[in-house]
């Protein structure tokens, strides 16, 4: 026997249950983190000797929740600037079939604004056990049943749990389930009747259709001698077939198999300013983190800058918890506070205006009033 004990894991060991937990408040990133210039957090960034590092721990605010939160900061800064518009802008109708890149490079900008929003996401990692009976033929030897000890519960088997995050399944036999069990599809024989002959050992001779006789000839048929039935291929002519459940052993082993199923749940919240921009396409990008809080669980976001948020934690939070209280075990909890850059490009072209967006770290383009579509193109 070979136990299935290996993990498959895809990319996104026990634990006490989460009200028993201790709490660490969250903190909040500083102010002056959020309304800062791109080109600021490049010139202090080289201070640091690495573009793009994470402030230092002494930059950020620890230990329990601070209840006087400054003011709001104005967060409609831009991030991008003509220049990064019209490439934006340009690659994208380079990708598109039937578009003309034409306005695209000569169009003229007229307006640029900034329309910045936040996404926030709880990522939930999970742990589930379940038991299932698992047979194999048996062939004689030792039996690890209970007899010997007892069968341990599902959760008191220590397993080393993989990478945090990360999707995982494990199937593991459980000591001293195994017992020996007539093989209920042969019921202990080994063999079960042909179906194909009925257990008789012959069929009906295809040759001759059952006759006996060659039509043409009006002679014994040559494949059965006349008798009109011919030996089973199925069965070889014995009327019966090994079971394939118990390869013909008679006898089965069960034992109970454990099925470890580690999960990474995500919920999303952003805030919809109500742009006119689809949020559903800030799924494709990424954005700046300003926040992340990591704990066994973690607790609702309070008194930051857009009130919104707020309350996308607190859904977001409570929405996990009565998915998986009663199902599995949390096992850890992070959450992430995303700046997504969102600006929103006015531009003339040939006395009439247009406009799109640029969104993303990646600025990727939304629009559907673009002026250089060919009658060709598929919306």
């Amino acid at each position: 026997m070979q136990d299935r004990d290996h993990c498959h894991i895809s990319s996104t060991s026990d634990a006490s249950a989460p009200h028993s937990l201790p709490h660490e408040g969250p903190s909040l990133p500083p102010m002056e983190l959020m309304d800062r210039a791109p080109e600021d957090e490049v010139e202090e960034a080289g201070d640091r000797g690495n573009k793009g590092l994470s402030p230092p721990a002494n930059e950020r605010f620890l230990g329990e929740h601070n209840d006087s939160i400054p003011p709001h900061a104005d967060l409609n800064i831009l991030s991008i600037s003509e220049h990064i518009a019209r490439e934006a802008l340009v690659q994208y109708t380079a990708h598109k079939c039937c578009y003309r890149i034409a306005p695209a490079k000569r169009m003229v900008i007229q307006n640029l604004t900034p329309l910045n929003t936040f996404r926030y996401r709880l990522q939930t990692f999970t742990e589930a056990r379940e038991t299932f009976p698992i047979s194999e033929p048996y062939d004689g030897g030792f039996v690890d049943s209970s007899d010997v000890a007892p069968a341990p519960a599902p959760w008191a088997l220590a397993v080393d749990a993989p990478p945090l995050f990360m999707d995982c399944e494990m199937h593991i036999p459980v000591p001293h389930t195994y017992s020996v069990q007539d093989c209920p599809s042969c019921q202990g024989r080994g063999k079960n009747r042909c179906h194909s002959c009925n257990g008789c050992g012959k069929r009906r001779c295809t040759a001759c259709s059952g006759t006996g006789w060659q039509d043409a000839s009006n002679q014994s048929c040559l494949f059965c001698s006349g008798s009109g039935k011919r030996r089973c291929s199925n069965c070889h002519g014995c009327g019966w077939r090994k079971c394939i459940r118990c390869y013909g052993k008679g006898l089965l082993l069960y034992h109970s198999e454990l099925t470890i199923t580690w999960k990474n749940s995500i919920a999303e919240y952003v805030v919809d300013k109500n742009s006119g921009f689809p949020i559903y396409h800030l799924q494709e990008v990424t954005g700046k983190e300003i926040f992340s809080d990591e704990n066994q669980v973690v607790y609702p976001i309070v008194n930051f800058p857009e009130p919104a948020i707020d309350q996308g934690s607190k859904s977001c939070i409570a929405q996990h918890q009565m998915q998986f209280a009663s199902s599995s075990r949390i096992l850890r909890q992070k959450q992430t506070i995303e700046l997504i850059p969102l600006t929103k490009v006015d531009y003339d072209w040939r006395g009439k205006i247009y406009s799109f967006y640029v969104f993303g770290k990646e600025n990727k383009v939304y629009t559907e009033d673009y002026p250089g579509k060919c009658c060709c193109s598929v919306m």
